[in-house]
């Protein structure tokens, strides 16, 4: 009969040495793939919204659709809503209203999305806990009966919008648009807020770095699109930034990058401070 000879203590540790070694090697590696893996489908996602817009635009003459409602069909409270404080702003994690299970809410450019792979990058949905420093979701989080992010996509206010605050800055039209190469029709949000550069994180379906007053303002100090920035060292706190957790540090998740569907139709990744000359349409 064949004895096998049995471990010592002493190899045993070395075994285990060895293999802890190897995965404090190989887990960041992994990590990086994930995210490049993640930060791809992403892109991929965005590139199906380059698609719809353009469809949209082709089949309204031109037209942009409305910000406000480029997901739903109204921006007042369904009646799965009730008790919602501020339904619009809690949208994007409540899925009572995830229109992939409820496309009745859908509105006229949700069809040229349906089929979409997701609305949401799987980043981000790694990110989206249960907690924000938006005011909005303070107000009203602990009423949201079903939490499930769903989106994080949204539109940029400059385009379409029938808001009267950005009357000045709005364009109806594609054909108005100075820069499609570099403007962005849908682009990445965060619910995180840091107040210095965004009063608000993921609130809405879509995203107004600011209103026409104060992008008088901000054009009228710095003179140029391009130097209209957010934050301490720019032109002081807008609204809505793009998203930065992609190859942000673990200490700051505003300070990477997040993908943007060009209306040229390709899709590219900006950080905040990039948010404005890359919305501003004229």
């Amino acid at each position: 009969m064949r004895r096998f000879k049995a471990f010592t203590l002493i190899e045993l540790l070395v075994v285990i040495a060895v293999i802890a070694l190897l995965l404090a090697i190989m887990l960041p590696a992994l990590g990086k793939a994930k995210n490049l893996a993640q930060g791809s489908a992403c892109k991929g996602n965005l590139k199906n919204y380059c698609y719809a817009v353009a469809m949209y635009t082709d089949d309204s003459d031109g037209k942009f659709p409305v910000p406000e409602r480029c997901y739903f069909t109204q921006g007042t409270a369904y009646p799965v809503e009730s008790g919602l404080a501020s339904p619009l702003h809690l949208r994007w994690c409540n899925g009572d209203v995830n229109l992939k299970d409820h496309p009745e809410y859908g509105g006229p450019f949700f069809r040229y999305i349906a089929n979409a792979q997701a609305f949401i990058c799987p980043t981000f949905r790694t990110l989206a806990v249960r907690n924000s420093d938006d005011h909005f979701y303070a107000a009203d989080a602990a009423k949201i009966r079903n939490y499930r992010p769903w989106y994080n996509y949204t539109m940029n206010a400059y385009l379409g919008s029938e808001s009267s605050a950005v009357a000045k800055t709005r364009v109806k039209k594609g054909t108005e648009v100075k820069r499609p190469s570099t403007t962005y029709s849908f682009a990445e949000e965060s619910s995180l807020v840091d107040t210095a550069y965004n009063i608000s994180g993921l609130n809405d379906t879509f995203m107004e770095p600011g209103e026409d007053s104060m992008v008088q303002r901000w054009l009228a100090s710095v003179g140029s699109p391009r130097l209209v920035i957010p934050g301490p060292e720019g032109v002081g706190a807008f609204y809505d930034v793009i998203a930065g957790f992609h190859n942000a540090p673990a200490s700051n998740l505003l300070a990477g990058r997040g993908n943007c569907a060009l209306l040229d139709g390709h899709v590219d990744a900006y950080p905040r401070a990039e948010t404005f000359v890359h919305a501003y349409p004229r």
